[in-house]
């Protein structure tokens, strides 16, 4: 198992039933709700709690892409790991791994998101207080 950089939020997700189709493994758009689950984690993982920052800032997707590589099933207990992988003026880009507990790579990939006031709605730069816990993050480069 390669341990994660300080950049990287991990956080766990047991399947629940209802996570699940016919034959017990996670349909498909789930992953998309666990992808939701490790950003909200990586927040708080550097001290800004989506509550406080959906106050702030709203931080629609605008992208979603997801590969999927081996089925998770009922009551696997899988891991999520987030980082930042893009970071531009307006939006920014959260790339995923989720992995079951033998450490198999089950699902990858990223969610770009637009930064909005949430008071008129316009796209506005990455504010500085968020810009300070963005760094980006490329895996690939400490392999």
């Amino acid at each position: 198992m390669i341990p994660p950089a300080p950049e990287v939020a991990v956080t766990y997700v047991r399947v629940r039933y209802k996570d699940t189709d016919t034959m017990q493994v996670v349909y498909y758009g789930n992953y998309l709700t666990y992808f939701e689950v490790a950003r909200v984690e990586f927040l708080r993982q550097h001290d800004r709690p989506i509550s406080e920052v959906n106050t702030k800032l709203h931080m629609p997707v605008a992208e979603a892409h997801v590969k999927y590589l081996r089925p998770a099933r009922l009551d696997d207990l899988l891991e999520v790991r987030c980082w930042i992988s893009d970071k531009k003026r307006a939006s920014f880009r959260f790339d995923y791994e989720v992995r079951n507990e033998d450490q198999e790579l089950l699902a990858s990939g990223f969610t770009r998101h637009a930064c909005l006031d949430p008071a008129t709605g316009r796209m506005i730069a990455i504010p500085d207080w968020l810009q300070s816990v963005m760094t980006v993050y490329n895996p690939d480069s400490v392999r």
